[in-house]
């Protein structure tokens, strides 16, 4: 049940084996590596899949479950609100996140939980109603935002080098594994070594400023919105 995560040069693939003996295999690319494509999806995603060595040979004995390969696009998303007159928004129904992690299950559960405390709050309490919603409405953010500060960065060579590093310091790793693990809530000790993890990567990043400065350009370039690119062609078009 242990999942692995296999980078290669254009994204990352994802390897989950699964309850019934079979094994969820993927890939997340940038939009640039996808647009390359010019033969049916399952050559491509084969040839994908030949990019990663490790994966190849993870993969030698394998075989499709059936013949089909599916692709989609970027469909995480984030609601300006989590609760209103009468009515909550858990788990994906107010936000959702790119699943490198498999975290959305566990904010999903943990956010019905707080959720039920919210309504009990609303039913037996109305009067603390307000700075309830307010303190639920924080916590809806919270989970999203501290898994999303690695996701949108786990493509960057500086992150790449960090996971890399044989040492620990400062239990680095440590407040890592524990943020994967869903320790955020509460109090919880490990922001002083996420802290620090934030720290070294920027720390980093200064000193390699050139190779950052093109990550960032490549991610900016690679993250454009589409929507409003369009929306301008159509009307220089008119």
């Amino acid at each position: 049940g242990n999942i692995s995560i296999c980078w290669f040069p254009h994204g990352w693939f994802w390897f989950i084996p699964l309850a019934d003996g079979t094994t969820s295999v993927g890939a997340v690319c940038w939009p640039y590596y996808l647009k390359t494509r010019d033969k049916p999806l399952k050559d491509f995603f084969y040839d994908t899949i030949a990019l990663c060595p490790v994966l190849v040979d993870r993969l030698k004995n394998a075989t499709l479950v059936d013949d089909a390969v599916h692709a989609t696009g970027n469909f995480s998303y984030s609601s300006t609100h989590a609760t209103g007159d009468r009515y909550l928004m858990l788990g994906d129904a107010f936000t959702f996140i790119d699943p490198m992690f498999s975290s959305g299950v566990y904010l999903a559960m943990h956010s019905a939980f707080d959720g039920a405390e919210l309504v009990a709050t609303a039913l037996d309490k109305p009067a603390e109603l307000a700075p309830a919603r307010k303190d639920f409405e924080a916590m809806m953010r919270k989970g999203p935002r501290e898994y999303s500060w690695f996701i949108y960065r786990v493509t960057n060579p500086t992150i790449r080098d960090m996971f890399m590093h044989p040492g620990n310091p400062f239990r680095v790793k440590e407040g890592l594994m524990s943020l994967l693990a869903g320790d955020i809530y509460r109090d919880t000790p490990i922001w002083r070594a996420l802290g620090m993890f934030k720290f070294l990567y920027y720390f980093i990043s200064i000193t390699h400023m050139r190779r950052t400065w093109e990550g960032w350009k490549r991610h900016r370039f690679n993250t454009r919105d589409m929507g409003a690119l369009k929306g301008e062609t159509i009307l220089k078009s008119e």
